[in-house]
């Protein structure tokens, strides 16, 4: 990475999806174009994750910017504020290392954290639920213990490779069609003129954030470890109360390529308790019973 500023840093934590953080990082090389001049990707490997050097390798001369930082296994919060700190650009994306971002999404971002400094911009996560059976998204090689059998025959067609990503963007946007229950809470959230919990607004696939809203806020708490579930959105209730705006940018998106949750969903309750104990907001149980309905336990993404 250059010493000159970026106008936009990308902060991508990432652990053991190697194949699905290639066709993240080619979905960036999209991005440079129109009035955003320059961008930086910042990629946080927790816990040493030798597939992120991997992944990165794999872009071969693609051109983007790019600095790996390794570090202990530390959790996203801290991932993320580990970003930060090593990011040079004014304005701080976070994106997860499982999600294409739609073109533009970057210059999208960028020109409402300058218009409004003040204000945390997201956009809708398309769930692209399918490619759950897959670990190489690409290659179509299944997670142990997957049928292989079924993806070749049913969802051999569903695959995204790294051409479409870059030279035919609109196979992917048609299959942008299925937002979680998660993702219509905060759309119908933020639709309302006084919403109840606007703080939900932090979340996403793609947040954006001017840094020095984000260092005013302090960054992550970093004491939700390893777990999972309300990392982000305890951010956004912070800077909520500080007088933070929020607001959903819908001519841009990112696509989510699910997976199997593996051990974290067991920490979805936890991380709300901590929520709960920071700050005693009836609201904060609230959310959360919206988040769960039914569900024993959340089979929704709440985005971090």
């Amino acid at each position: 990475m250059t010493p000159s500023a970026a106008a936009v840093s990308v902060i991508i934590p990432t652990r053991g999806k190697p194949e699905r953080l290639v066709l993240a990082l080619h979905s960036l090389v999209r991005q440079a174009s129109g009035t955003l001049a320059r961008f930086e990707t910042v990629v946080v490997a927790d816990g040493h994750d030798s597939g992120a050097a991997e992944a990165i390798r794999g872009m071969g001369n693609l051109p983007l910017e790019i600095e790996l930082v390794e570090s202990a296994r530390i959790g996203q919060a801290a991932a993320r504020n580990l970003g930060a700190a090593r990011a040079s650009g004014e304005i701080l994306v976070f994106m997860d290392d499982d999600v294409l971002l739609s073109p533009d999404y970057l210059r999208t971002v960028a020109a409402i954290c300058i218009a409004r400094s003040d204000t945390v911009v997201r956009a809708p996560v398309y769930l692209l639920r399918y490619l759950a059976a897959f670990r190489d998204p690409e290659t179509g090689v299944p997670y142990q213990g997957h049928p292989t059998g079924l993806v070749d025959s049913k969802l051999a067609h569903e695959r995204i490779s790294r051409r479409m990503i870059l030279s035919d963007w609109p196979a992917i946007a048609r299959r942008c069609r299925h937002l979680n229950r998660f993702e219509r809470l905060v759309a119908q959230v933020l639709r309302e003129p006084a919403p109840r919990f606007p703080w939900l607004g932090y979340s996403g696939s793609g947040v954006g954030i001017a840094r020095r809203l984000f260092m005013q806020a302090g960054g992550y708490d970093e004491a939700f470890g390893l777990m999972w579930g309300a990392e982000a959105i305890e951010l956004g209730y912070r800077l909520w109360r500080s007088g933070a705006g929020f607001v959903q940018a819908e001519e841009i998106y990112s696509a989510h390529m699910d997976h199997p949750r593996g051990d974290s969903i067991n920490t979805f309750g936890k991380s709300f308790d901590l929520f709960y104990a920071k700050h005693g907001d009836p609201a904060i149980r609230e959310v959360q019973s919206l988040i769960v309905a039914r569900d024993r336990r959340p089979t929704v993404s709440v985005p971090g």
